[in-house]
């Protein structure tokens, strides 16, 4: 191998080097977004929960009018 051969062969590992650490980037952000979506609609489900709770526990309210 000559030197042109070496450094052509290096530029290309440093490319696939550099894409890995892209795309692990993006799996990690893609996770994060996940986690929090997960966690915003657990939380909103037991929102939704209490609050229907909330209402089957109050069945005598009615309104006057």
């Amino acid at each position: 191998m000559n030197i042109i051969q070496v450094r052509e062969h290096l530029h290309r590992l440093i490319d696939e080097v550099d894409d890995i650490y892209v795309l692990n980037g993006l799996y990690r952000n893609l996770l994060s977004d996940k986690q929090q979506r997960d966690a915003y609609e657990k939380e909103q489900s037991r929102t939704d929960v209490r609050e229907k709770a909330q209402k089957q526990a109050r069945p005598g309210e009615r309104r006057s009018g």
